[in-house]
């Protein structure tokens, strides 16, 4: 007897081939049986007849490694048929952390606020262990009572997990396990030698590769050199593990250079023999309108192309929507986080930009360059660019681009923020890319290409900003990724194909075995939805709704999502490379 039989649904496997109707049997976690079970019998039976039965969705690039510990249900994946989430992405990692130093992340706003205070400083990266340990358990209640790789990986079993974690061990974290809060400089040999060790311990303890972040708020990943990169790659490839990178977005002069940074990866990745994914791969600031950010993308596409000429073992993931930042945004009044803490509220603020001294005051601030996020003169890391206006009480300002407006205005961009919260403090902006949604489907319909999220585990409605003022909540794409990604591009691709992208191809490049595809033998990680039925909402008036579709999610042979009720079955697991 079967533990559970999914009966008469169209199978596709994963590998491209093309569907077949069929039963499928599970006993404990795994698949035993694929074919004709019209006669077995089962504990439970699922009727699949008209619909797609799939393997469990993968996520080849998330940041769950911290909100594991206090969100492991996994809901805002599950709801969309993702099974497994690959962290530990940008050189990020939780696991190796030393005595010194706790790097933070996106997501711990409240965490770097309570540990080393800032009005201008949106996340302080780099902050005494001691004062964000504490932090920790009191936002989130977590003992941070781990050193190593694999101690992280066991406290993360601990958590009733409901979905599958496959970790890479992130750069910065063994950076700043060795070398402390002095880990922004050039490393000493000796240091180095200790990096090396600790990176072969990573892999030794489960690790599925190593990922760097050298963008330059992502310290200390910009300050390790070439060569240095290279000596842990080696390391890499020995195990082989992959190498992904958040490569830099700019030279050293500011000036916009994605493609510098993609080389620098890859030049690492075949000086080292090791397979290479590239993250999150976008145009944003390689053009300025439709037709030049599709240039980019084509331009961006042929320099993979001929490095994967030269034995480059290359692929990328990309999110599917140019709507899309780390975070949603509810309020203008986030972006002016200082001034709102000032004055108390975002209501407040707009009655303080009327006031002429106010404005000069934070005139005065912005020139000292205390907040570069308003700086016109800094705009690598000014939001005038990248920001559109997407809710404000006169609609002669919606969707207008600040940078642009500000120039057509013939105004100072900080004078015209000012002006409008002024009129409307509930604004909204979002950080959209209007312009490169011919580039974004470039990018996400090539062979090379896997969706993913840049998200992190929890309910789609979690506050990460320090108050109702200033609300951070996930971006659509943190739930709603893969159905975007599966139903804007059905025409063009082949489900069978669209299928293999996320599910067999992220397992491969990953190593993650055993899952991935349905096999007699594999992991019973399953979807089951109603192609017809698919929809993301992502693009709608009411953006923040899981999406429809998603009939059954197993998770290691257990039932976790039936038609959106999240079940609770706690049957995910922290997997380990080699150990699997």
């Amino acid at each position: 007897m079967f533990d559970i039989i999914l009966r008469q649904g169209l199978i596709l496997d994963g590998t491209a081939a093309p569907g077949k109707v069929a039963d499928l049997g599970i006993v404990g976690d795994q698949i035993t049986a694929i074919g004709d079970l019209s006669g077995e019998s089962a504990k439970q039976e699922i009727d699949a007849r008209g619909k797609v039965v799939t393997p469990g969705f993968i996520d080849p690039h998330s940041h769950s490694d911290l909100s594991v510990l206090f969100e492991p249900s996994m809901t805002n994946y599950l709801m969309q048929g993702v099974t497994t989430v690959v962290g530990g992405n940008c050189g990020h990692s939780y696991g190796p952390v030393g005595d010194e130093l706790y790097r933070s992340a996106i997501i711990d706003t409240k965490v770097a606020f309570q540990a080393d205070p800032s009005y201008f400083t949106m996340t302080a990266l780099l902050l005494p262990k001691e004062k964000a340990v504490k932090a920790l358990k009191e936002q989130y209640g977590i003992d941070m009572d781990w050193h190593s790789f694999k101690e992280y990986l066991d406290k993360c079993d601990q958590q009733p997990l409901d979905g599958n974690i496959a970790s890479l061990a992130g750069y910065s974290a063994i950076r700043g396990t060795v070398m402390g809060m002095d880990c922004c400089r050039a490393a000493t040999e000796e240091e180095i030698v200790k990096m090396e060790e600790l990176t072969r311990q990573c892999l030794e303890d489960g690790a599925f590769g190593l990922s760097t972040g050298t963008d330059p708020q992502y310290v200390p990943g910009p300050f390790a050199s070439f060569d240095e990169t290279v000596r842990m790659l080696k390391i890499v490839k020995e195990y082989d593990g992959i190498f992904a990178s958040h490569t830099r977005n700019y030279d050293a002069e500011g000036k916009p250079d994605r493609i510098g940074g993609y080389q620098d990866m890859l030049k690492q990745a075949m000086a080292a023999g090791v397979r290479a994914n590239v993250s999150h791969v976008h145009t944003l600031g390689m053009g300025v309108d439709e037709q030049s950010n599709a240039e980019a993308a084509r331009k961006t596409l042929a320099y993979f192309e001929e490095m994967e000429k030269q034995g480059c073992d290359l692929s990328y993931d990309v999110i599917p929507s140019p709507y899309s930042m780390d975070m949603t945004v509810p309020y203008f009044a986030t972006f002016l986080r200082p001034f709102v803490l000032m004055c108390g509220s975002r209501q407040h603020l707009a009655e303080s930009f009327k006031v002429p001294d106010f404005r000069k005051m934070v005139h005065a601030v912005i020139d000292a360059g205390l907040y570069p996020l308003l700086d016109e003169k800094n705009l690598m890391m000014s939001m005038y660019p990248i920001l559109t206006i997407s809710r404000h009480q006169n609609p002669a300002h919606l969707g207008k681009n600040l940078y642009a407006y500000a120039t057509e205005l013939k105004k100072d961009p900080l004078d015209l923020v000012m002006d409008l919260f002024a009129e409307d403090c509930d604004m909204g902006a979002d950080m959209a890319m209007p312009s490169a949604v011919e580039s974004n489907d470039i990018l996400c319909t090539h062979r090379m290409a896997m969706p993913c999220s840049d998200g992190f585990t929890g309910d789609k409605s979690m506050n990460f900003g320090l108050n109702e003022d200033i609300q951070m909540t996930p971006n659509p794409m943190n739930y709603s990724f893969i159905i975007r990604y599966l139903t804007r591009y059905q025409n063009q691709i082949a489900l069978e194909e669209l299928i293999h992208n996320v599910t067999m191809k992220p397992a491969v490049r990953f190593g993650i075995e055993k899952r991935g595809s349905l096999q007699v033998g594999n992991y019973a990680d399953i979807v089951v939805f109603d192609r017809e039925a698919l929809h993301s909402y992502d693009r709608d008036a009411n953006m923040s709704q899981y999406p429809k579709g998603i009939d059954y999610v197993l998770v290691n042979g257990v039932v976790t999502i039936d038609h959106k009720r999240h079940t609770q079955a706690a049957a995910g697991r922290m997997l380990r490379k080699n150990q699997q």
